[in-house]
């Protein structure tokens, strides 16, 4: 069997004949960057996502190629994406976990370095949204309390 070069996603350079070919979570990384949200045409696609290994090269880079201008644009998937990784955090499925682990630490560097200037405020309006943050810091305490009585029940 032939030796596939892989880099930045790409399976297969372009030829004459042939378009590259690129491997389906880059696929799904740019249908994320679109301004659409990406579940309408697909439902399983946050499901398929965090089945798939992450390509943490092509990620980090895209993010990075965005200006600000371009990041706002995509908020509400950035929030989406966000939200998504959070609640497969939480799945019995460690391949899920894993992935959802690293693609939130790749978009949490990459709107990070994106907002350094900026207050701690913007990063968190980028991730979640101000209108989530709230909730999401009362669901993460109220975990931290349960997973704190579970544990001292334990010992």
């Amino acid at each position: 069997m032939a030796q596939v070069e892989k880099r930045g996603g790409l399976l297969r350079k372009s030829s004459a004949s042939k378009k590259p070919l690129k491997e389906k979570v880059v696929l799904m990384y740019d249908e994320i960057f679109m301004t659409e949200d990406p579940s309408k045409c697909s439902p399983r696609f946050w499901e398929e996502l965090f089945l798939m290994k992450v390509n943490l090269e092509y990620l980090e880079g895209k993010l990075e190629s965005l200006d600000g201008e371009e990041l706002m644009k995509i908020k509400d998937n950035i929030n989406c994406l966000f939200q998504h990784c959070i609640q497969a955090l939480g799945e019995e499925h460690p391949i899920r976990v894993v992935n959802a682990l690293q693609t939130l630490c790749a978009l949490i560097r990459g709107v990070h370095q994106k907002n350094k200037s900026t207050s701690g405020f913007d990063i968190i309006n980028m991730l979640m949204g101000f209108d989530k943050a709230e909730l999401c810091m009362k669901v993460r305490h109220k975990l931290q309390m349960c997973l704190w009585v579970s544990a001292s029940d334990s010992c």
